[in-house]
């Protein structure tokens, strides 16, 4: 249900707020969700939408990879009837292969819906130090990291090493705008806005050959 998603849909959502406005249950997998992000923003840019081609099987990739738990939990509200259910969580391998869904949330006349809790933020002082205390360093200084508004994927999966892709992406000078990240996955930078301010000091260091690493602030678009 998701792939069909992905082709019909100019914007795919992450697999958390897929699962909120479906309620499905993929798993939480940045890794995977971000490969499967980059395919289908090449594929539209190869074809238009809606996408034709076969896009990779979510199902056969979650399955050969680790698999955290989902990626955002969906209750139903049960009804205050006197013979009510429990609903609970189905696994997420059975809702992929069946293309089923858990039962739809029924809404309790006196009780309120539980809102989905806010994603932590980032601030850039934050990022910093997080970055700091991880281990991802590069001997030359030679390293870019992009820092997202919230909390939701890995530090190693927003850091890139340098290179003229790199550099030539980030300026906005190359038509390929896909480049690779320290955990091996592609980041398509035109399915983001970069905080141009960021980006002229960057720039602006590089060129005066100001040592990094470099901290790019980023929203999605």
């Amino acid at each position: 249900m998701y792939e069909r998603h992905a082709r019909r849909n100019k914007a795919v959502p992450t697999f958390a707020a897929f699962n909120t406005q479906h309620f499905t249950c993929l798993p939480s997998n940045p890794k995977v969700q971000g490969e499967f992000l980059t395919a289908v923003v090449k594929a539209r840019k190869e074809a238009g939408l809606p996408i034709r081609g076969r896009l990779f099987s979510l199902y056969r990739r979650l399955t050969k990879t680790e698999v955290s738990a989902v990626a955002q939990k969906v209750e139903a509200v049960p009804s205050p009837a006197v013979n009510s259910f429990a609903v609970s969580e189905p696994k997420y391998e059975k809702a992929m292969r069946m293309s089923i869904r858990p039962p739809a949330a029924v809404r309790a006349a006196a009780a309120a819906v539980p809102e989905s809790p806010e994603p932590e933020r980032w601030t850039m002082a934050a990022y910093v130090e997080a970055v700091q205390a991880s281990g991802l360093a590069e001997t030359k200084g030679l390293m870019v990291h992009f820092v997202p508004e919230t909390k939701e994927l890995p530090l190693s999966s927003l850091a890139s090493k340098l290179t003229k892709t790199t550099w030539d992406a980030i300026r906005g000078k190359s038509a390929d705008t896909s480049i690779k990240m320290k955990d091996g996955i592609m980041l398509d930078l035109s399915t983001f806005e970069l905080n141009q301010e960021d980006v002229t000091n960057f720039v602006r260091n590089r060129k005066k050959k100001v040592q990094g690493p470099y901290f790019i602030r980023f929203s999605s678009i």
